[in-house]
C-alpha cells in the first residue's frame, strides 16, 4: 500500500488535554496499529506533564518546544530539528509560544489517547 497526505488533508482536531491548547491528526495509521504518523500543534504557550506510552519520532516544522526529563538538562527543539522520545519516558513539555511538528509513533498512540 502507498498513501499520500496532502497539506489540505492534515485535518487537525482539538485535543481535550487539561491545561494545554493542542491539535493533532493521524492521517496514517497501520492496519494493525503498529504505528501512526501525523501532525501535532500546540497553539499557544503552555506546559504539559506527559509520560510516553509509545516511542515517538518527530520533526519540527514551526515554532519550538522544550522537553524536560528529571535528572537531565532540558532539550530545546526548533524548526528543522528531528527528535526521539523513548517509550515510558515521563516528561514535562514546555511550549514557549507555538509548535507544529510531524510525529511518527510506535505503536499508534491514538488507540489509547482518543
Amino acid at each position: 500500500m502507498v498513501q499520500l497526505v496532502k497539506p489540505s488533508d492534515r485535518d487537525l482536531q482539538d485535543l481535550d488535554i487539561p491545561g494545554i491548547s493542542a491539535r493533532a491528526s493521524d492521517p496514517i495509521v497501520a492496519d494493525n496499529g503498529s504505528l501512526s504518523a501525523g501532525f501535532s500543534e500546540y497553539t499557544s504557550p503552555g506546559r504539559l506533564e506527559w509520560t510516553f506510552d509509545y516511542n515517538e519520532v518527530f520533526y519540527m516544522l514551526e515554532g519550538a518546544l522544550e522537553i524536560h526529563v528529571d535528572g537531565s538538562d532540558p532539550v530545546r527543539f526548533e524548526a528543522g530539528d528531528l527528535g526521539y522520545i523513548e517509550k515510558d519516558t515521563p516528561t514535562t513539555i514546555v511550549i514557549p509560544e507555538r509548535a507544529l511538528f510531524v510525529h511518527v509513533t510506535h505503536p499508534a498512540w491514538r488507540d489509547t489517547h482518543e
